[in-house]
This record gives C-alpha cells, sequence and structure tokens, in this order.
C-alpha cells in the first residue's frame, strides 16, 4: 500500500507543468533557445506564458518587452505580420528604447517592427549614469529617444529652488543625445541638489499629435576643496581709543592745581624753616601747573586722538587686505569644482 502511495505522488509530481517550475527567467532562456533553433510553435506557448496574467512567477518590465518582441518575431516568420506588429508595439509602449538589430533579424521583421513604431508613440529618457564633471572641459550626455518623428523640447529642471530651462528644442526621430555641462541658464553652476532631464514631446506622424513626457532623475553635489574663513571685523576692545575721554581734561586740570598748590606748600615750608624766600620759584611753578592744566582740559576734553585714529585704520587696512587675500584664495578652489553626478528617484519637478 505504502508503495502505490508512493507511485501515485511521483506520477503527480512529473504531472505538474514545466512553467510551474521554472522561473521567468529560465523560461525566457528556454523559449529564446527554441526561437534560435527555429522550433517557433514550441516557442510561442513558452512566450505567451510569460506575458498572460495567469503567470504565477514575477516579470520584469525588462522581461515582458523581451517576451513581446521575440513572440514579435516568431510570428513574422510564421506569417502573422498583423499579430507580429501587436507584440512589437507592446514591447514599445513599456519601452521606446527598444529595437530590433538589422544583423540578426530579417528585413521582413525589421519592417514589422518599423510599422509598430510608425503605430505608436512613446519617448523616453534613459536613467542617468553616474559620473564627475568637470564643467570647464567635459560634458555629460543624456539619452533621449522617440518611436518616431516628434517635435521635442529638452529641460533641466530644478526641485528646490524651482527652475527649469531648456537644452535642446527641435526635431527628434529615434534615439538621440543631448549634453549638459552642468552650468544654469544665468551662467552659474549647479548648485547641489536634486534635478530632473525631462523630454516633452508631440508626434509629427499622428495626425492628432500624439504628445509624450518621459524623465530621469539626478542629484548633483558639488565637490571643491575646502575654504578659508574670513576674519571678522576688528571690535572695540581690539582697538585703541579715538577720543579722549571727557574726564581727561578735568583729571589733567586738577593735576595742575595739585602742581600749584604744592609748589606754594612747598613755599611756606621753605620760608618758615628759615630757608629764604622761595615764594618767587613757587608761583612761577604753581602758575605753570595751572596753565598746563587749563589748557589740557579745553583740547583734550572729549577731543580725538590721531596718533589711534592712525594706528586703528591700518591696523582696518591690514585686516581687508588678509580677508581680500581669502577671497582671491577661495574663489581660485571654487573655480575648481567638480560635479558630482548619481542617479536618483524622485517626485516630477
Amino acid at each position: 500500500m505504502r508503495r502505490v502511495v508512493l507511485v501515485v505522488l511521483c506520477v503527480s509530481a512529473l504531472s505538474v507543468p514545466a512553467s510551474a517550475q521554472d522561473t521567468t527567467a529560465a523560461t525566457l532562456r528556454r523559449a529564446r533557445d527554441l526561437y534560435e533553433q527555429l522550433e517557433l510553435e514550441r516557442a510561442l506557448p513558452l512566450l505567451r506564458q510569460i506575458i498572460s496574467p495567469g503567470w504565477s512567477y514575477e516579470v520584469t518590465a525588462a522581461q515582458r518587452v523581451e517576451a513581446n518582441l521575440y513572440l514579435g518575431a516568431a510570428l513574422v516568420l510564421l506569417g502573422a505580420t498583423d499579430s507580429a506588429v501587436t507584440h512589437f508595439r507592446a514591447a514599445l509602449e513599456r519601452d521606446p528604447f527598444t529595437d530590433l538589430d538589422p544583423a540578426q533579424f530579417t528585413p521582413t521583421q525589421v519592417d514589422a517592427f518599423r510599422t509598430a513604431r510608425r503605430a505608436v508613440f512613446r519617448i523616453g529618457v534613459r536613467p542617468v549614469a553616474a559620473t564627475r564633471l568637470d564643467p570647464r572641459t567635459e560634458r555629460i550626455s543624456f539619452t533621449v529617444v522617440a518611436t518616431h518623428a516628434a517635435s521635442a523640447r529638452c529641460e533641466i529642471r530644478a526641485i528646490a529652488p524651482a527652475l527649469a530651462f531648456p537644452l535642446f528644442v527641435g526635431a527628434i526621430d529615434g534615439m538621440r543625445e543631448i549634453e549638459w555641462d552642468g552650468v544654469l541658464a544665468n551662467g552659474q553652476l549647479a548648485p547641489s541638489g536634486r534635478y530632473a532631464v525631462v523630454l516633452l514631446a508631440q508626434s509629427r506622424v499622428h495626425a492628432g499629435g500624439g504628445t509624450d513626457s518621459a524623465s530621469a532623475y539626478f542629484d548633483v553635489q558639488q565637490e571643491f576643496p575646502a575654504l578659508e574663513d574670513t576674519l571678522p571685523d576688528l571690535q572695540s576692545p581690539e582697538l585703541l581709543p579715538e577720543r579722549y575721554e571727557k574726564s581727561a581734561g578735568t583729571t589733567d586740570l586738577l593735576k595742575g592745581l595739585g602742581v600749584a598748590a604744592g609748589a606754594f606748600l612747598l613755599s611756606e615750608i621753605g620760608t618758615n624753616r628759615g630757608l629764604g624766600e622761595s615764594r618767587g620759584m613757587a608761583t612761577v611753578v604753581a602758575t605753570a601747573g595751572v596753565a598746563v592744566g587749563v589748557g589740557s582740559f579745553f583740547t583734550r576734553r572729549g577731543s580725538s586722538r590721531p596718533e589711534n585714529v592712525a594706528a586703528n585704520e591700518r591696523r582696518r587696512a591690514e585686516r581687508a587686505a588678509t580677508n581680500q587675500q581669502i577671497r582671491q584664495r577661495n574663489a581660485e578652489r571654487l573655480a575648481q569644482t567638480i560635479l558630482v553626478i548619481r542617479p536618483a528617484a524622485g517626485a516630477a519637478p
């Protein structure tokens, strides 16, 4: 009995369809091999399984495009050109960069694919490649495509601050490279931030003038040598006083009066001790002290100090010259700025 059960289980396992045991990649690879061997009737069911809503494995956009391409190519060889064009269109609608290499496919297949390109209007922008851009000598290329002739406008847009400017305005048909030097429309180097290259186009083939848009996002980071900080302006504690204080004249006057009083006091002491008359000299000294004190009171009280003003001006000039040299060195370093560009995902600007 146990042996019968094992046999039943083995038979059940063998009866599971091969496609249910394989991944999408393996099935696609087997279908491609069958196509290359011209076993088209065996390749078609596998390719149809992959694009079927009932397929139980995950299918990437690239795998779906490839399955539709080989379906179209196989159907052309089987004489079902209209069905082939339908699958070619499905591939182009998912990826407008899709193409058939004339070296690998027959002229009849290529013609059917061109019919699909004229029937469907799609444009695309390839993801931006990571690069280091020297704006002085280099350019970054954005690859865009239109399935057929179109009037197009390619823009660079920044998210913050919001801005947009055109890189290219004109006709495109098929793939085209559009270059950018990393400079904004105002001549300023692109500041660090998030950007998008946006393609807007209108068909020149369809009577209704179908339109489409596509974009790719990227981050820009400015990279340059470290900058120096300029020196701050000189503050009051670092400068010499440029005016005498209002009390300066009063102090000198008091000193002069003190000298006069001292002179008379010494004169009295000398006279009392019988040292002879010395009041004449005392009068002269006292008069000089008072004169100096009075003169200082009227000339120095709150007035400017030219020697300190000149010294402060020299200090300020030296500080300004130093800051100018720092700014010049910083400008030379900024002139060496490199833009580091990386692909990014983001919301439409």
